[in-house]
């Protein structure tokens, strides 16, 4: 073989080996490209992202309350009812502890009752900071069923598991308000699990779960409007199924607060659902911008309460009825006139029941008179879908959630933190408007309704 020859033979394996090294490493690339997209977007990924996330959390809260002191803030107060109540009071207005008077419903009675037990008073606040760990990731653990069902991105459930200030509201404060979130994510589930499997028994046992979670703070009320609708909808319009279990609502508060009604119903009633409380302005988080005097201002109280109204009003007619169908109005009176007999001709899918109840809160928030640090363990968790719901794509969405959370980790309480909050709740509200999921799918004449 010539030396012209003996060249041009290793230029040629040359090339070959090179063409051969680029195809390599663009199919490497190209899979590298398909596992992050799989990672990031398919809710496949699912299965694998919801242990390791649970893990990474209980490693988390371990060692924030091995390291990070804990706060006294309202647990003390807490502590010293329950103490008062242990001693025989039961007129409300008697039960105080140093934060001011019990305004929180028998719900939170029992509860605090079990957790001065657990903690021997104020003795071994170490015993319920761990009972407020295994909460918060049962908590977790129910929100991620609420996320499945609902096929959500693994990008926008990582968002669940990011925010500083929901972890010291657990572990380091103990707030009843995360009691109240468990309660109100396992009505949201199983009302999932009543549209996903068409089970009446799951509609009833969601209205008293929903009851439960009233019963230990009454912000849960926000959700309300969202949970009647959504239990005709899953009832496909059949009004005595409302109507059973609205009954089973009412008995489960009287059940709870019997000791309480049985002696003094009036102070009961009175201070456990004041709708007229005043709060702190030093500790809105919301309203901080507007200054005290507008604050405490009742106009501004009764301008919030007709916002709220009208926008929950829009939803309603809007957005969360079905599609082809009568309006709510029209419904109701059918409803009422065929009380044992469905209305509906079709059948409201998961997405559309989570949508009804996670806005419906949402506009509540956003119209609070006012929401202090421990409020935020209300909604962070329906953060997640509404974002999704957003369509904001991954690169606003992520600045949206971490502006959202610097809002709440402003300490004290900022104006330019609390109109900024306003302004990016605002942003998602309308984007949820412009982009609800959809409703619902026709139902057969074959389909069947478990009772």
């Amino acid at each position: 073989m010539s030396q012209e020859a003996e060249d041009r033979h290793n230029d040629n394996s040359k090339s070959l080996m090179n063409s051969s090294s680029d195809n390599m490493k663009a199919t490497l690339f190209n899979k590298a490209v398909e596992l992050l997209r799989f990672v990031i977007w398919d809710s496949r990924f699912n299965a694998i992202l919801f242990p390791i996330l649970l893990a990474a959390e209980a490693i988390l809260l371990e060692a924030i309350i091995r390291v990070v002191a804990y706060t006294e803030i309202d647990y003390l107060a807490y502590m010293e009812q329950i103490w008062t109540i242990n001693e025989g009071e039961r007129d409300y207005t008697n039960i105080e502890g140093g934060t001011g008077p019990l305004v929180y419903p028998a719900g939170h009675v029992i509860i605090y009752k079990w957790m001065e037990r657990v903690t021997n008073g104020m003795d071994n606040l170490h015993a319920g900071q761990h009972m407020f760990m295994v909460l918060y990731l049962v908590t977790l653990i129910v929100q991620f069923g609420c996320y499945k069902i609902l096929d959500l991105p693994p990008w926008a459930i990582v968002l669940a598991c990011l925010s500083k200030r929901l972890h010291s509201i657990y572990v380091l404060r103990l707030f009843n308000d995360c009691w109240a979130t468990l309660f109100m994510s396992l009505t949201v589930l199983l009302m999932l699990l009543a549209a996903k499997y068409r089970y009446n028994v799951f509609t009833i046992l969601a209205a008293v779960l929903y009851s439960v979670a009233t019963s230990v703070k009454m912000n849960t009320l926000l959700y309300l409007p969202g949970i009647i609708l959504s239990i005709f909808l899953l009832s496909n319009g059949t009004f005595v199924i409302l109507l059973a279990s609205v009954v089973l609502m009412v008995m489960w508060q009287i059940y709870v607060a019997k000791d309480f009604l049985l002696t003094y119903p009036y102070q009961y009633l009175a201070t456990a659902f004041n709708f007229g409380r005043t709060f702190m302005f030093k500790w809105s988080v919301n309203w901080h911008h507007l200054g005290s005097e507008l604050f405490n201002n009742k106009a501004f109280h009764r301008i919030l309460l007709g916002g709220h109204i009208a926008v929950l009003l829009l939803f309603i007619f809007t957005r969360f009825s079905l599609p082809f169908r009568q309006n709510w109005i029209s419904l109701g009176i059918t409803s009422l006139k065929r009380p044992f007999k469905p209305t509906l001709g079709t059948v409201s899918n998961p997405a559309h029941i989570a949508y009804i109840l996670v806005v419906s809160n949402f506009i509540g928030v956003i119209f609070a008179r006012s929401l202090h640090y421990q409020f935020l363990a209300w909604y962070h968790w329906t953060l997640p879908l509404l974002v999704h719901w957003s369509k904001l794509p991954v690169y606003l969405a992520v600045p949206w959630y971490l502006a959202h959370e610097y809002c709440w980790n402003c300490y004290p309480p900022s104006s330019h933190a609390s109109g900024l909050l306003h302004a990016l709740n605002f942003t998602l509200l309308f984007l949820a408007y412009c982009n609800p999921p959809s409703p619902c799918s026709l139902a057969t004449q074959g389909t069947k309704k478990h009772e």
